[in-house]
């Protein structure tokens, strides 16, 4: 057998065999998503191995969309920042979901790069309705700082989410995890921001989950009044020691639901667990 078909085959084990998924489990879900973060390279390799390899799985799980919540590319440097963006995107163009993206600090740093995202993939933030769900993308590293979001992007999520149409739930995401301790460059303001406005603001529409990316681990797992909070930033290469040191590794979520439920479930290279399983940071990062 030839190395494609190796490829598959292994797959097909891998889906089927390992993680103890049938087509009709597969298919009992409304929505499935995946959702990843953080694939920008090394600075000075700029390999992104795990992504790369990882697409074929992608597709073999049949997503009815991939999300990328931000950094997917190196950047920080404009003069190589279109020939990053079309290595991306050419890697991209290969998954066979719709592809959503928003923008991390390594993918718009300075007004330049604001305006080469924009002229090649438009707003910053907006939101879509797939199958019967409303996903909101935010972006919150506006003025090129860390957690925040402006006054306007304020108002139109307000506006957004107050339009009245019949969903069977809402997602948010977005690139700097506002509400956790660790988040030491997100600005007391902007922390503030989040809990007094943004947070009470999705409490009251129901929101069922926040996703963000940035740090490269995944957890810990929040609830705030009712809104379960997940990090994940396991797309790259470079993964936080801690995490490693207890177990962790590069990974991609998938996020799948059925009327106003839904699970999370982690997906490594060799294993796929249960976002409560793979929480292994709760005790350590509070």
């Amino acid at each position: 057998m030839g190395q494609p078909g190796r490829k598959k085959l292994f797959l097909f084990f891998i889906i089927i065999s390992l993680f103890g998924w049938t087509s009709s489990q597969l298919a009992a879900s409304d929505l499935r998503l995946v959702v990843i973060s953080d694939t920008s390279p090394e600075f000075f390799s700029r390999k992104s191995p795990f992504f790369k390899e990882m697409i074929d799985q992608i597709n073999e799980l049949q997503p009815d969309a991939v999300i990328h919540l931000g950094d997917m590319i190196a950047g920080y440097g404009l003069r190589r920042t279109e020939k990053q963006w079309d290595e991306f995107d050419q890697l991209v163009s290969t998954i066979k979901a719709p592809f959503f993206r928003i923008p991390g600090n390594h993918d718009i740093y300075s007004q330049k790069s604001l305006e080469i995202y924009q002229r090649r993939y438009g707003p910053t933030y907006y939101s879509v309705d797939l199958r019967g769900y409303h996903l909101i993308f935010l972006w919150n590293v506006e003025e090129n700082s860390l957690g925040h979001l402006s006054r306007q992007q304020y108002n139109w999520l307000k506006a957004d989410l107050g339009k009245s149409t019949e969903r069977s739930g809402t997602f948010v995401f977005l690139h700097v995890p506002n509400w956790t301790k660790t988040s030491k460059y997100v600005l007391p303001f902007d922390k503030d921001f989040w809990f007094n406005k943004v947070q009470p603001l999705l409490r009251e529409n129901k929101v069922l989950a926040v996703f963000a990316g940035h740090y490269h681990r995944f957890g810990p797992t929040r609830e705030i009044e009712g809104i379960k909070y997940y990090i994940s930033g396991g797309g790259g290469p470079r993964i936080n020691n801690l995490y490693v040191q207890h177990g962790g590794g590069n990974h991609f979520l998938l996020v799948e639901a059925s009327g106003n439920q839904f699970s999370v479930r982690v997906v490594f290279r060799d294993r796929i667990i249960s976002a409560e399983e793979a929480d292994v940071l709760k005790d350590v990062l509070r």
